[in-house]
């Protein structure tokens, strides 16, 4: 499915040619709209980079943190009772919440490097919470950025092994490249992650005395 999903967002991208404005008009909708939808950014990425190579980053970049900012300021002023009434009995999302209120960007950034919960879920629930659009969005721009830049690589790099456009040597250093950056992001992810699930018992923990105290 994932697979048939690039496929489909490759030929799309395509079909506007080399990157110049209008095809990056079009390649600033997507993520903009992919900002606001439950599609996995991962795909769009990869399809970004088999498409248009790493040039596509300044145009990426903006978009993906004003489809984030877009979707924040919706669930903020104008969803926030059906968001509310969706994560209220989702102990995690809620835990979230809270180290966000406390935590301010560093919970955004964690979340943006490292979290199992979808972009678009993300960007909803900061919408609910204290922090201030502006905190909120150079975060997500800032620590969207790695993994923007992670998989447009690799987009590139697969769109290269399969057409054959440089020597053995190039693509397996290219190749050799990948593997290295995947690591570091992964050995990086891991950590996060250590650091998300303390935070989460934290503020779990902290939510259950404050019931029982109310």
């Amino acid at each position: 499915m994932s697979f048939d999903l690039t496929e489909a967002l490759i030929d799309f991208l395509r079909r506007w040619g080399d990157l110049n404005p209008t095809s990056a008009a079009i390649l600033a909708l997507v993520f903009i709209a992919g900002g606001m939808s439950p599609i996995p950014r991962t795909f769009l990425t990869l399809a970004s980079g088999a498409v248009f190579g790493m040039a596509a980053l300044p145009v990426i970049a903006p978009a993906t943190t004003l489809g984030c900012l877009l979707t924040f300021l919706l669930s903020r002023y104008l969803f926030a009772a059906p968001v509310w009434r969706y994560i209220q009995h989702r102990p995690k999302v809620v835990s979230i919440m809270h180290a966000i209120d406390t935590e301010g960007w560093k919970i955004v950034a964690l979340c943006r490097i490292a979290s199992p919960i979808p972009s678009t879920l993300q960007s909803a629930l900061c919408g609910l919470t204290r922090i201030d659009a502006w905190t909120y969005t150079w975060a997500t721009f800032v620590f969207t950025i790695p993994q923007l830049v992670l998989y447009s690589y690799l987009g590139a790099v697969g769109k290269a092994a399969l057409l054959g456009e440089n020597t053995n040597l190039n693509l397996g250093f290219m190749i050799a490249s990948a593997v290295t950056f995947v690591a570091m992001i992964l050995l990086v992810t891991r950590r996060l992650r250590a650091n998300m699930r303390e935070l989460d018992r934290r503020y779990a923990s902290a939510s259950g005395i404050s019931a029982r105290s109310e």
